[in-house]
C-alpha cells in the first residue's frame, strides 16, 4: 500500500509539473470516463485449491482505458487513473479505509507495470515512439496484448501473495493457480484497447461507436462467466452442507447429541472467536466443527461409548482415536473453511497432555482451544449415564479450575467475561425454528420390514421364561457344595467344572478372567479335548463369540464354536458343532467368562442354558473376596443333619432361585 501510494502521488506531482494544459485537460476527461466504466463492475471470489475464499476480486472494464491512457499519454496519466479506479471501484464495494487505499495502490502499480511493458514493446520491439496517436496497427495489437498480460500478472501476483499469506498457502503456486483462473477475463482487455485505439485515429465518435458494444459484449460475457461460477459455488456449497448433515446423521447414530447442545457450542464459540479476531473461515470452522468435532466415534466401539462408568486404559486409548479418525473422515472433503484442525486438535490440553498430538499452548491452532472450553462447559450441563448433570455455576467453576492446565487460561477468561451476552443470544435464538443440521429421529420399520427374516435364518428366542425344576436346583445345589470353601482359586475351578460336567454336556469347557489394566480375557483354566490349546490363550473384547459376551455381558450360545477363535486355532475346532459362552459375573464384579464346546450336541437347550446361567452365577459366588469372619460353635452342639433339598426350605435354594429372578 505504501508503494503503491507513493507511486500514485509521484504521478500526480509529474502530471502536474510535466504535462501542459491541454494533456492535462485531456488526461483529466479519463478519471468520469474510468469511473463510468468501473460502475459495470462484475465481482468473483478468489479460488483456493479447489475451492473458494471470501475474498473477491473485482473486474471491471476501464482496465482497457488505463491502456489507452499509457499508449496515448505515457506512464504517469495511466497509473494516476488507474490508482483512481482501484480506490473507487473498492470504496464503492465495502467503506474501509485500509481496504480502499491498498486497492488504490495495488491498481497504480499494476497500471505502472502494464505502461512500462506497453513502452517496451513500441519502443523498442517496433521502434516507434513509446507515446502518442500513430502507431502501426500491428504495434498497437502487439504492445496493447502483452501490456494487458503484464497488468493481469502484475495485479493477479499482488492480490495472490496476500491471499497466499492470510491462508499460509505457497506464493508461487498460489498466484499461477489465479493466474490461469482470471486469464480468459482479462485477455480481452487488450483487444478493446487496440480497436478503441485505432478508432480515435479516425474520429472520437468513432471511437465511442466501436467501443461502446465492444465493452458492453465484454461485460456480458463476464456476467455470464460469473453466474457459472457462482452455480458452480451454489453447487459446492450444496453439497458441503449435504456432507455435514450425512455426517451428523452417522453422528448420531453412534452418540445421541441434539439440537439445542449444538446450537449453544456454536454461539458460544462464535462470539468467543469473534473477540479474539478470527476470520470469518475460522467462524465457519468452528460452527462445523461444533457439529463434526466427534464423528471419528463412529471407530470407537458401542461398549466403550456407552459404558455407564470409568473406561479402562486400553478402552480409552480406543477412545482417544477418535480424533484421528474424524481428521481423516473429514480431510476428504475440501471445506471452504479449516475444520480439520478443529476436529483434530479439540482434545489437546494446554499444558501439553492432551491428544492425539501432545501439541502445548499457542501451538494448538486457537480455534481448537476455543472449543474445547465451550463444548466441555455445555456437555457437563447435560445428564450422562455415567454422571449428573452440572449447574452453570459448577460448570463455570469446573472449567476456571482447568485455566492454565487443560485450557487456554485467556479463552476461559473470556468465555466466562462474556457469558451472559452468549447467553442472552442463545435466549434470543429459542424463540425462532432450531435447525435440525441433520439430526432427527431415525425412520421406523415397515410392518412388511418387520416380517422379513434373514437369510441365514433367526437364531432361538433366549429362555427367559423357563423355570428350573426341583430337580434342577437340587443339582445346582450340589454345585455349590463342590467348590464351597475352597482355599485356592485353581481348585475352585477344577472342582467346579468336574461338577458342571454332570449338569451340562461339554466336551471342552474354559473359564477365562479378565485383566483390569487390558480388558482382555485370558484362559486360566481348561478341560476336555484341546485344553492345552486354550490355555492362557487372549480373548480381546469384541473378538469371536467370547470377545462379544466380555463386551456385552450377555450369554451367546448355538453358533460355528470355530467364529470364536483366530484362524490359527479354528481348524482345531471344526469337529465341534455348537457352544454356549456366558459372562462371570455379580451385582458388583465381573470376573470373566465360561465357555462350553461339545462335538455332539446340536445345540443347548433352554433349560442347558438356564442352568448354565446359575452355575455362573455360582462361580462368581464363588471367586468373590469372602470378608473375615469368626465364628463360635459350642463344642456340645450336635453335627448338622445332611441338607435336604427342596424347592423353598434350604438358604441355598433361596439364594439361586433369588438371583435368577433379577
Amino acid at each position: 500500500m505504501v508503494v503503491g501510494g507513493g507511486l500514485w502521488l509521484a504521478a500526480a506531482a509529474w502530471l502536474a509539473v510535466g504535462y501542459g494544459w491541454r494533456e492535462q485537460l485531456a488526461c483529466a476527461a479519463f478519471v468520469p470516463t474510468i469511473i463510468l466504466a468501473s460502475m459495470f463492475v462484475q465481482t468473483f471470489r478468489m479460488p483456493q485449491g479447489l475451492r473458494f475464499t471470501h475474498e473477491r476480486l473485482t473486474f471491471t472494464l476501464s482496465d482497457a482505458i488505463v491502456l489507452l491512457a499509457a499508449c496515448w499519454y505515457g506512464p504517469a496519466p495511466a497509473v494516476f487513473v488507474g490508482g483512481i479506479e482501484g480506490f473507487v471501484t473498492s470504496r464503492r464495494a465495502a467503506r474501509r479505509w485500509r481496504g480502499n487505499l491498498f486497492s488504490g495502490g495495488m491498481m497504480a502499480l499494476a497500471a505502472a507495470v502494464a505502461a512500462a511493458a506497453l513502452r517496451v514493446v513500441l519502443r523498442d520491439g517496433f521502434h516507434q515512439a513509446a507515446v502518442g496517436l500513430h502507431h502501426t496497427a500491428l504495434a498497437v495489437a502487439v504492445a496493447m496484448f502483452v501490456a494487458s498480460l503484464a497488468h493481469n500478472v502484475a495485479n493477479v501476483a499482488l492480490l495472490s501473495t496476500l491471499l497466499s499469506l492470510r491462508h499460509d498457502q505457497p506464493i508461487l503456486r498460489g498466484s499461477l493457480e489465479k493466474l490461469r483462473w482470471a486469464a480468459p477475463m482479462f485477455f480481452p482487455v487488450g483487444t478493446a484497447a487496440t480497436l478503441m485505439y485505432i478508432a480515435r485515429q479516425y474520429d472520437l465518435l468513432f471511437t465511442v461507436v466501436i467501443g461502446a458494444p465492444v465493452f458492453f459484449a465484454i461485460h456480458f460475457g463476464h456476467k455470464r462467466y460469473r453466474d457459472s461460477v457462482d452455480t458452480r459455488m451454489r453447487f459446492m456449497e450444496k453439497a458441503h452442507r449435504e456432507t455435514i448433515e450425512a455426517l451428523a446423521v452417522t453422528i448420531n447414530a453412534k452418540d445421541h447429541v441434539t439440537h439445542e447442545h449444538v446450537l449453544r457450542v456454536q454461539i458460544y464459540a462464535a462470539g468467543v472467536a469473534r473477540l479474539f479476531g478470527c476470520t470469518d473461515e475460522e467462524i465457519e470452522a468452528l460452527k462445523a466443527g461444533a457439529l463434526l468435532h466427534d464423528v471419528g466415534k463412529i471407530a470407537v466401539p458401542d461398549h466403550i461409548l456407552k459404558k455407564p462408568g470409568k473406561l479402562t486404559a486400553v478402552e480409552f486409548e480406543q477412545m482417544k482415536v477418535h480424533t484421528i479418525v474424524g481428521a481423516q473422515i473429514l480431510s476428504r472433503v475440501e471445506f471452504p473453511y479449516p475444520v480439520v484442525p478443529v476436529v483434530r486438535h479439540h482434545h489437546e490440553r494446554w499444558d501439553g497432555k492432551g491428544y492425539p498430538d501432545g501439541l502445548k499452548g499457542e501451538d494448538i491452532p486457537l480455534t481448537a482451544r476455543i472449543l474445547s472450553v465451550v463444548d466441555c462447559f455445555d456437555a457437563v450441563r447435560e445428564d450422562r449415564q455415567y454422571r449428573r448433570g452440572l449447574t452453570r455455576e459448577e460448570a463455570v467453576a469446573l472449567i476456571m479450575d482447568g485455566a492454565g492446565t487443560q485450557y487456554d487460561p485467556q479463552v476461559v477468561g473470556t468465555f466466562v467475561t462474556h457469558l451472559p451476552e452468549f447467553e442472552a443470544e442463545i435466549k434470543a435464538q429459542s424463540r425462532q425454528p432450531l435447525p435440525t443440521y441433520g439430526i432427527e429421529p431415525a425412520e421406523e420399520l415397515s410392518a412388511a420390514a418387520r416380517e422379513v427374516a434373514p437369510a441365514a435364518g433367526l437364531a432361538a428366542p433366549p429362555a427367559a421364561d423357563y423355570k428350573l425344576s426341583e430337580r434342577d436346583m437340587q443339582q445346582l445345589a450340589r454345585l455349590a457344595h463342590a467348590i464351597e470353601g475352597l482355599p485356592t482359586r485353581a481348585g475352585v475351578l477344577a472342582a467346579f467344572t468336574a461338577s458342571l460336567h454332570a449338569l451340562v454336556p461339554y466336551d471342552t469347557c474354559a473359564v477365562a478372567f479378565t485383566r483390569a489394566e487390558s480388558g482382555e480375557a485370558v484362559v486360566e483354566h481348561a478341560v476336555g479335548l484341546h485344553a492345552a490349546l486354550l490355555g492362557g490363550h487372549t480373548f480381546a473384547p469384541g473378538d469371536g463369540i467370547t470377545g462379544w459376551v466380555l463386551t456385552n455381558l450377555r450369554p451367546f450360545a448355538n453358533t460355528d464354536p470355530q467364529l470364536d477363535f483366530p484362524p490359527a486355532l479354528a481348524p482345531q475346532f471344526a469337529a465341534y458343532r455348537t457352544l454356549a459362552v456366558l459372562p462371570v459375573t455379580n451385582a458388583r464384579d465381573t470376573y470373566g467368562t465360561l465357555g462350553l464346546y461339545s462335538t455332539t450336541l446340536d445345540a443347548y437347550t433352554d433349560a442347558q442354558q438356564k442352568l448354565l446361567e446359575a452355575a455362573a452365577m455360582i462361580l462368581a459366588t464363588a471367586l468373590a473376596p469372602k470378608p473375615a469372619q469368626i465364628v463360635y460353635e459350642p463344642a456340645s452342639r450336635p453335627a448338622a443333619p445332611p441338607p435336604v433339598f427342596s424347592n423353598g426350605d434350604q438358604p441355598l435354594n433361596t439364594t439361586i432361585e433369588s438371583e435368577l429372578t433379577h
